[in-house]
């Protein structure tokens, strides 16, 4: 069926006779043919599917079947694709007239004739109840009800969008213009409206973009081919903008030229359809995330993310300019724990229109809560066994100082550790910041950075860095203990003894000189006094006490 040619058709019938559609559908046209002041002359015109290449159905009413009998139309008979139905109706309309010119002939010459005592009614609206059950479902499957509209929807689904009932329009309707009738067939063939007052180009158009979700967009075009009015619900106006605004069409307008209201209505759908992307992004989030839409706008999600200790921060996504990244609104907490703004995150930045997904982007936000939340975690560990230090969040360095004792008791050892971006996947880069003078203290230097190393070598993402910082705390105690003066030993040679000079929990074995303050096992001590009387280094004699 060549909708174009029907409507062109419809469009020329009308601008000669008081012709109409039936239902809104432009495939079937109601009129007169010709009318005298106490009688109309109705036909229908039914366009199908073998329309231009065969004529339409043309059904006349009783009162013309009266007059005429059974007539044959040489207009019908000698039929072509190029041929106008106008012609059809006029040759129809001569033959009415020239029979009722005859009839007032025959009047004339036998006089006066009463009128009949019923009055006879004038015809307002088409009969529906004496068309044939299979006309009435030709009309509403064929030209009313898109068909569009029961291919799309699963049959399992439960969901049942707006379906409004079509109004029946009376020939009271057609006082409007011919243009706006039109305009209402045309959008009829495509989308389920409802009339927000009876015969009014006052609409409601339900635009079904999901199984979840029909806009309703209410269009006044009483005053086409004027501009018309469009008003969209606030969910729209949250996603599009204001009418005016966003509408080529609308902004483009000319009354002189102007586009057809089915086509604006294409205009808004087109833009409406990535509503289909945002329910596909919503969905995967909620796979795996906490969310839940933010009311009055299904662009929005309140994301809730976990982590130590299932503290929860919160985000807000918005993903109406899909497929271009979201647009990000941090909690005060999250930004305050992450401290990377939403420009400067990896998935923005590499993000590729149509294959990036939003999911990906909170995997990094997740990623960065987890991270910064362990890492906090690890630092407050850290202060509370280290006085000196001092964590930059912003660079992910830790500076430290850590005091020697014994042998390098005026050594303050300081260290760097550095972050890496997948922290704790991989270990930090660790310095020992010192430059050490003495070339006496070089030997301890090297044995931290080895045992340093030696720790890397195990890291796995469960080790800690207090476990690091309590192993360098061990080795700098190692490296600073002091041998006997005596036997250059660490542990004592008595056989029954054997306990180290020093020892980080004072299971020792150590005696100090009081004069030079020299260390002896308490063995090497007592042999030493009982065989000279005198410290072995600063060859004083011991107090009293000391001596064995």
């Amino acid at each position: 069926m060549e909708k174009q040619r029907i409507l062109k058709e419809a469009q020329i019938i009308a601008s000669q006779f008081s012709f109409w559609m039936v239902s809104g559908n432009i495939a079937h046209l109601y009129g007169a043919v010709y009318e005298t002041s106490k009688q109309k002359f109705i036909i229908e015109v039914k366009f199908d599917e073998t329309f231009p290449h065969a004529p339409p159905q043309i059904i006349l009413h009783q009162e013309i079947k009266d007059l005429l009998g059974d007539i044959n139309l040489d207009k019908i008979k000698n039929w072509t694709p190029d041929s106008r139905v106008v012609d059809i109706i006029k040759e129809l309309k001569d033959k009415i007239q020239s029979a009722l010119s005859g009839t007032a002939k025959i009047v004339e010459d036998l006089g006066p004739i009463q009128p009949p005592v019923e009055k006879l009614e004038e015809y307002i609206t088409p009969d529906y109840s004496k068309y044939p059950a299979e006309e009435i479902s030709l009309q509403q499957d064929s030209f009313i009800t898109p068909d569009y509209y029961e291919e799309e929807k699963p049959k399992e689904e439960s969901f049942q969008s707006p379906k409004p009932e079509m109004q029946s329009f009376t020939e009271e309707a057609f006082t409007m213009p011919l243009e706006v009738i039109t305009e209402l067939g045309l959008i009829q063939m495509e989308y389920p409206i409802d009339q927000k007052e009876k015969n009014k180009a006052d609409i409601n158009v339900y635009l079904t973009i999901t199984l979840e979700k029909t806009f309703i967009i209410e269009i006044d075009f009483n005053n086409y081919p004027e501009k018309p009015i469009i008003t969209f619900p606030e969910e729209v106006i949250n996603l599009l903008g204001e009418p005016k605004k966003v509408l080529n069409l609308l902004k483009k307008w000319n009354s002189k030229s102007p586009p057809h209201i089915v086509e604006l209505i294409r205009e808004i759908e087109n833009k409406l359809f990535f509503v289909k992307d945002i329910e596909v992004q919503f969905k995967k989030i909620s796979g795996e995330y906490q969310a839940e839409p933010i009311e009055g706008n299904i662009s929005k999600l309140n994301v809730h993310l976990l982590t130590y200790g299932f503290k929860e921060y919160d985000l807000e996504v918005d993903i109406s300019k899909y497929p271009n990244p979201p647009v990000l609104h941090y909690s005060p907490e999250l930004n305050s724990l992450i401290q990377i703004s939403p420009s400067k995150l990896d998935s923005i930045n590499s993000w590729i229109p149509k294959q990036s997904e939003v999911v990906d982007i909170l995997r990094e936000i997740s990623w960065l809560v987890d991270k910064n939340s362990r890492v906090n975690f690890e630092i407050n560990l850290l202060k509370g066994g280290i006085d000196e230090l001092q964590f930059d969040a912003f660079t992910n360095t830790i500076n430290l100082k850590m005091k020697g004792k014994m042998k390098t008791e005026n050594i303050i050892f300081e260290f760097q550790a550095i972050l890496p971006p997948n922290y704790p996947m991989n270990p930090p880069e660790l310095k020992v910041l010192n430059e050490f003078e003495d070339k006496i203290h070089e030997p301890i230097k090297k044995k931290l950075e080895t045992s340093i190393q030696q720790f890397f070598d195990d890291w796995t993402p469960f080790t800690y860095l207090i476990d690091l910082f309590n192993t360098i705390s061990k080795k700098i105690f190692e490296v600073s203990v002091i041998s006997c003066v005596i036997c250059h030993q660490i542990q004592c040679p008595d056989g029954a003894c054997k306990l180290p000079i020093a020892s980080a929990d004072d299971n020792q074995c150590r005696t100090e000189c009081p004069y030079c303050e020299r260390l002896y096992h308490k063995h090497c001590w007592d042999q030493t006094i009982s065989s000279f009387g005198k410290c072995g280094f600063c060859l004083k004699t011991p107090p009293p006490h000391m001596m064995p």
